[in-house]
């Protein structure tokens, strides 16, 4: 009796996560991957640190698929639009500047749906 009620309650589980899929990470992990990263963003550092790159690789094997790249475009997409100082074509070169090359573009304006 016990292994048909955790039998069902496994099944239960399973059904429960292809209705409702676990996000894979929130918008604050994406901003904090890329705070080391604000500095050559907004002008003040010719090049982004060391520490910005490793959040940009990391930013890069998170967003393995389409839904996960949406996510992260569009949390890139509304923590720029939170900093007006933020300079758009430093956004969309991070990715070159850190040796990267993310499954999707990114910028203020980006149309992240795609």
């Amino acid at each position: 009796m016990k292994k048909v009620i955790i039998g069902f309650l496994v099944m239960l589980v399973m059904a429960q996560s292809m209705l409702k899929p676990i996000e894979a990470f929130t918008c604050m992990e994406v901003t904090s991957l890329l705070l080391p990263c604000l500095p050559y963003l907004i002008g003040t550092a010719p090049q982004p640190a060391v520490s910005c790159c490793e959040g940009v690789n990391r930013l890069n094997s998170m967003a393995a698929n389409t839904p996960e790249r949406r996510q992260a475009c569009t949390c890139i997409r509304q923590a720029a639009a939170q900093y007006p100082q933020i300079k758009d074509d430093a956004v969309s070169s991070l990715p070159s500047k850190c040796g990267v090359k993310l499954p999707f573009g990114i910028s203020k304006s980006t149309d992240c749906g795609k």
